[in-house]
């Protein structure tokens, strides 16, 4: 007979033996027959259920990994994690073959495009992640045009310095020590008045490249974009908040910049910051 409401420990324990089956007029099965389930629910027994039925329970988590189940040929009730391990696998539904309009045999099973479009969505994307040299060279070409369309424009607010033609620290020195207080102020105040050019142009030019090609001319030229982890393109915010990560390198002797060549996805600073990546260009 079936005893309900035995408890060990703080586990509820139920005696199904067989000869009960017997007699509620569910007979033994035989040979390869598929034989029930049955399982505890809130101190109830359920069931039975059939292989397939009691996969659909495991699915929808009904039944859980410490959910009481019962079979024939189990000597008493057991929590499922215990014997999920010795479970086969669930079988596939069988795949048969349509013949097409044109007389090509297709699978019934196959997946259209529209489905394959679906996986594509859900799935991570593979990135082939560029390297650190290249990105190095990348910057080079970035800065570089950087400066001269902050040398045009500072140069059209009247506000970049004039510096004479200097070839050696010595002469940097000696032109600061012949300087005046006043002079200093003002060369000063052109410096702070060309980084906030710098400060404009650079973040208008990463946006608008970003933004527009996932790339500054620098990545454009060697290949290479800059896309979130899951490959997917910068927002506005994104772009901006990684333009101002970046530049916490300065304040850091740009050490951020060397976990490139050592991190296993090429992340600089600012990309474990803001999530991004900076890949090759898929070849079309």
């Amino acid at each position: 007979m079936l005893h309900a409401g035995c408890k060990v420990g703080h586990q509820v324990r139920l005696k199904f033996p067989v000869a009960s089956l017997v007699g509620r007029g569910i007979h033994r099965p035989e040979g390869n027959e598929i034989m029930p389930w049955y399982y505890a629910n809130n101190n109830q027994r359920l069931g039975p259920v059939s292989d397939s039925e009691f996969a659909r329970l495991v699915r929808e988590k009904i039944i859980r990994e410490d959910t009481l189940v019962w079979r024939h040929g189990m000597a008493d009730w057991k929590p499922y994690a215990e014997v999920a391990a010795a479970l086969p696998p669930p079988e596939m539904p069988p795949v048969s073959p349509v013949t097409s309009p044109a007389g090509e045999p297709q699978w019934s099973g196959a997946l259209s495009n529209s489905e394959l479009n679906v996986i594509r969505g859900i799935l991570p994307a593979r990135l082939n992640y560029a390297g650190f040299w290249v990105r190095v060279l990348a910057k080079c070409v970035d800065s570089f045009i950087l400066s001269v369309i902050v040398m045009i424009v500072s140069d059209a607010m009247g506000i970049r310095p004039d510096f004479p033609s200097m070839h050696s620290l010595a002469e940097v020195f000696r032109f600061l020590n012949q300087m005046s207080a006043e002079q200093l102020n003002q060369y000063l105040e052109q410096m702070r008045g060309v980084g906030r050019v710098a400060l404009i142009v650079g973040l208008a030019y990463n946006w608008f490249f970003l933004r527009r090609f996932s790339a500054t001319p620098g990545k454009l030229l060697l290949g290479i974009k800059v896309v979130r982890s899951d490959g997917s393109r910068l927002s506005h915010g994104r772009i901006v908040a990684r333009y101002f990560a970046e530049m916490l390198n300065q304040f850091i002797m740009f050490v951020g910049y060397l976990t490139a060549a050592f991190d296993r996805e090429k992340r600089a600073m600012h990309d474990f910051i803001c999530d991004t990546r900076v890949v090759k260009k898929a070849k079309e």
